[in-house]
């Protein structure tokens, strides 16, 4: 016969909640998180910002000074920490009753829905990625801006200087393809500037995709695919075999609540994760809050409440290290 659940083994119960809260957490996918920096924080406000476009060494005459070369401060983007959380209740019934699988059913779902709710606010930075905000599922206005006030993906974006733009969303925003790929590589190799306005020589390493089967058999086959050996051309590979490596995010093609959007299907993305500019500033990691002696048990219902709670701030500073392209054809 299962174990009743009573106040004299409350601590133990608890605790073996906590491991089964933390395996669900672990478990849940965590794809956004790699295109981010994150970083601890003891504070809930600060500013991000970082020095680039260090001029070129100048010619130097013979028995002359050497020139004094300039450093260029970037934009910088203030960043303020926002808490997300919620709670569940074990009634009187499920602990009299001993109902352990309904119980830990709830301690999983209560895991699932932070490392959930995590999962949605960084890949929606990707999702809104051609808008300035977006509502958040509860209806809290979330801005999507970069350090110069623009959209993540944008045709002009800026820099402190010079007076020179650059685009990161690529012309006619073709649909995932050899051409596409090419037209991205091509922005990383003609636009990307330093803060004085000299070209960057970068190379992409990522190739971001939603779930849509289609954009990732596609993906797939770009990057993955060999000619078979009893083929004429046997072994030989396309030109983007194993050139980068792929990242499917699940919740990409979402709305802000969630749902499916069929109109973000053909999003990607190419992108260089070795200069992302996307930061997570974590004042607290996702935490499971079972109930004490004290707190956390109702006289009136008998019933003991259990939470889990976060908080983090998450900012995008400067975009130079990622093209998109809606795969919509449009101008």
């Amino acid at each position: 016969m299962p174990q009743i659940i009573t106040r004299d083994n409350f601590s133990d119960f608890n605790d073996n909640l906590e491991i089964n809260w933390r395996k669900s957490y672990d478990q849940f996918p965590k794809v956004a998180a790699q295109l981010y920096d994150m970083q601890d924080v003891d504070v809930d406000t600060g500013d991000e910002s970082g020095l680039d476009g260090f001029s070129v060494a100048k010619r130097k005459g013979e028995g002359d000074d050497f020139v004094y070369l300039d450093i260029t401060q970037n934009y910088r983007k203030a960043w303020s920490v926002y808490e997300i959380g919620g709670m569940t209740k074990i009634t009187w019934i499920m602990r009299r009753a001993a109902k352990y699988g309904l119980i830990n059913k709830r301690i999983r779902g209560l895991a699932e829905s932070a490392a959930k709710r995590l999962e949605w606010d960084l890949t929606h930075r990707f999702t809104f990625a051609a808008s300035t905000s977006y509502t958040d599922v509860d209806g809290n206005t979330v801005s999507t801006t970069v350090g110069d006030a623009f959209q993540l993906a944008y045709t002009a974006h800026t820099v402190p200087g010079s007076s020179t733009t650059y685009r990161n969303r690529i012309a006619n925003n073709p649909i995932l393809s050899k051409g596409g790929i090419e037209a991205g590589e091509k922005l990383f190799a003609t636009q990307m500037i330093d803060t004085n306005g000299e070209l960057i020589m970068d190379n992409p390493t990522h190739l971001i995709v939603s779930n849509d089967p289609t954009t990732v058999n596609t993906a797939l086959e770009y990057l993955r695919s060999v000619a078979a050996p009893d083929q004429n051309n046997s072994g030989v590979t396309n030109v983007y075999h194993l050139k980068y490596q792929l990242i499917v995010l699940p919740y990409l093609a979402t709305t802000a609540a969630g749902a499916y959007d069929s109109t973000k299907a053909n999003y990607w993305f190419l992108a260089n994760l070795n200069h992302s500019d996307a930061i997570v500033k974590v004042l607290e990691h996702p935490t499971f809050i079972p109930p004490t002696m004290m707190d956390g048990k109702e006289f009136e219902t008998m019933d003991w409440k259990y939470a889990c709670h976060a908080a983090y701030a998450i900012e995008i500073i400067d975009p130079r290290w990622i093209v998109m392209s809606s795969g919509d054809g449009s101008a």
